[in-house]
Parts: structure tokens; sequence; C-alpha cells
């Protein structure tokens, strides 16, 4: 009986921990799929760096962005090339959205109307000194997307 006394306290905080988000980030990624999740780290913002999401692909700003970044001081700047730069498959459409955050594990993309937007996931209950920023990229498949769809908030 002792043994399972010892055993029971340490399963409930195991499972209270992996319901936290703490062990592992086990959301769905909403419409389309993600393709890269690249941690940042703090950025050195100025208003005038424009990191509002975009295209990815030839019909997108990815030079825009990435320059930005650039600019910012972002982390991982390789991680954040390769992720820009690939090109969406036939019938999909490529997106990268820069998200502020802290010690988050995940994005997914969300859809409400005509705005597309991704909102974080994994990193509940941290409490942070200084907000951290992610870039998230998806592909989408085209017909999943709204006309004349506009991209939600920037950092």
């Amino acid at each position: 009986m002792r043994r399972l006394t010892r055993t029971l306290p340490a399963a409930a905080l195991a499972l209270a921990v992996g319901g936290c988000g703490f062990l592992v980030d086990t959301a769905d990624d909403g419409p389309g799929e993600r393709t890269a999740f690249v941690e940042l780290g703090p950025l050195a913002m100025r208003p005038d760096h424009d990191l509002r999401g975009t295209r990815l692909g030839p019909r997108g700003e990815a030079e825009r962005l990435y320059a930005a970044l650039e600019a910012a001081e972002a982390g991982k700047l390789p991680q954040v090339r390769k992720a820009l730069t690939v090109t969406p498959a036939d019938g999909e459409v490529g997106l990268a959205i820069v998200l502020p955050g802290c010690r988050n594990t995940g994005a997914r993309l969300a859809v409400k109307g005509r705005t597309v937007s991704a909102e974080l996931t994994g990193g509940e209950n941290v409490n942070c000194g200084q907000a951290e920023y992610f870039l998230a990229t998806f592909e989408i498949p085209a017909g999943d997307l709204p006309d004349n769809w506009t991209s939600g908030a920037t950092p």
C-alpha cells in the first residue's frame, strides 16, 4: 500500500503538468498545416519595422519580412531564411506570421471572416519579463482562404 500512495501523487502531478501544456504541445494547427515555427527571441523593435504577415512564394513579400526581422535583430536568421523561402505546393498558399509570446511551443492558423491570423500554443502558466517573438509559417489550400483576405494584427 505504501508504494501505491507514492505513485498516485506522482501520476497526478504528471497529468496536471501535461494538461497545462508544459510537456507536449498537442494543439492542432487549425486550417492548413504549420510548416515551420522559429523562436526569434526578443526583438529590437522600431516603428519602421514592418512585421506584417505575408504570403510565401512569388506573390508574397518574404524579403520585406526577412529584412524587417534582420533589422530588429531577430535570432535564428538562417532558420528564418529557410522558412521564408519555401515555395508552397500547387493549389496551396504559404503564409508567414510573426507573433509575440512567451515560451510558446507552437502556433495554429486562424481564419475568422476575411481575417487570417495565427494563435500561439503552449507556454501557458508562464511569466515573462520580456516578450519573445516567433515566426510561424503555414500552408493552406487556396480554396480555404476567403476572397480578399487580410492579415490579422501585427506585433
